[in-house]
């Protein structure tokens, strides 16, 4: 392995950002993009990479090209010589990644997951599944680093980084060793207890599914010429995503867990206050338009991913999350699917099994207690 060379998995806008910006940092890329997504690599194979305008990682004014080692849907090949490997697919993806990858994966390599969402569990279920003998260092963030957009096939701007970034290694003993690694990319990170921790603090589970759901009349009356953060946080939806995180805390108290507001996350992760943070950067003229209907992101991961876990560690352990459930149902009916079935619960992490002590000791540890699995 080469200590320079990261693989970037997902050529998305956040891969795109990433992949440019550590190029132009010093770092050997190889760019992968899952195979029925080969268009968004196409046109950078006669350029040989990606044009970035925007901040970097130390928060100042970026600009250039960042040439990219391999631009590739071969994963063996993207992951054959890295270090690293930063995975930003969508977290609905993270399955089909880690299937991918398990086989090709070699000893002391290290996968970030961008942001978690419980991904380093999932990856290690399915790796036991597997058989996979070689040993890997896994660890998952609570948000992606940075606020980007494609401008063309072959080019994005980053208009911010977002906030100090949280990180948790699973199993969290390792936490400071792959806190020390990550920082060599993301200086502006700091560890948090486990990766559940990371996992259901993300706040665009508060923020997304519910105002998005609130607001579907005006966005398909407007045909999608609608902004969440400029129109969709009415009095009315906040007293909704107040109750959705007076019903996380809860779940972060019988975790054990500090148990932190989405609103004090924001404190923390932007040293200011969240009024300041929210009027001066979220919910300003400039924020981006969308969602456009009911299949965004905001509703198709967020939901699924985000909130039917919280909502199953809730179900688990006995902690009531009345709002959580009639978001997750109402949003299941306009999308005519089954959240419940599909989603990511604490039976798909394999962890269903366990009781509060020997679910703190996994994820300590990375181990199931003997009589516990």
């Amino acid at each position: 392995m080469d200590p320079k060379t990261i693989a970037v998995i997902g050529a998305g806008n956040g891969g795109f950002a990433m992949a440019a910006d550590l190029a132009l940092s010093g770092w050997k890329i190889s760019l992968y993009e899952l195979p029925r997504f080969r268009e968004n690599i196409d046109p950078l194979s006669d350029k040989g990479g990606i044009d970035i305008v925007g901040t970097n990682i130390d928060g100042k004014a970026n600009s250039g090209f960042g040439k990219l080692n391999k631009i590739t849907c071969d994963i063996k090949d993207a992951i054959d010589d890295a270090h690293c490997i930063m995975v930003n697919t969508r977290a609905v993806t993270h399955g089909e990644v880690a299937e991918l990858m398990g086989p090709h994966l070699k000893e002391g390599q290290t996968i970030f997951i961008l942001p978690g969402n419980g991904g380093s569990l999932l990856f290690t279920k399915i790796f036991r599944e597997m058989g996979m003998k070689v040993k890997v260092d896994l660890a998952e963030t609570l948000t992606f680093p940075y606020g980007c957009r494609k401008t063309s096939p072959t080019s994005v701007f980053v208009d911010r980084m977002l906030g100090k970034n949280l990180l948790a290694a699973f199993p969290s003993r390792n936490n400071d060793k792959l806190l020390n690694t990550f920082k060599t990319f993301y200086p502006n990170s700091s560890t948090w207890h486990h990766v559940l921790e990371i996992a259901i603090s993300n706040p665009n589970i508060i923020l997304h599914p519910a105002a998005t759901m609130l607001s579907v009349a005006r966005i398909e009356f407007s045909k999608g010429d609608f902004g969440l953060y400029t129109e969709g946080f009415s009095p009315s939806v906040m007293k909704v995503l107040e109750s959705l995180d007076e019903e996380s805390v809860n779940i972060k108290r019988c975790l054990g867990i500090p148990a932190i507001s989405y609103k004090e996350l924001y404190e923390i992760r932007h040293s200011r206050p969240f009024k300041e943070h929210w009027d001066q950067v979220l919910c300003t003229k400039n924020s981006p338009r969308g969602p456009t209907d009911v299949k965004t992101r905001y509703i198709t991961e967020d939901v699924p991913v985000g909130m039917v876990l919280i909502a199953s560690i809730g179900r688990l352990y006995g902690v009531p999350t009345p709002t959580f459930d009639s978001v997750i149902h109402l949003c299941g009916v306009m999308n005519d699917c089954d959240y419940w079935g599909e989603g990511r619960t604490m039976e798909k992490l394999g962890l269903s099994k366990l009781s509060l002590k020997d679910l703190k000791e996994y994820l300590k540890q990375g181990y199931f207690p003997s009589g516990s699995s």
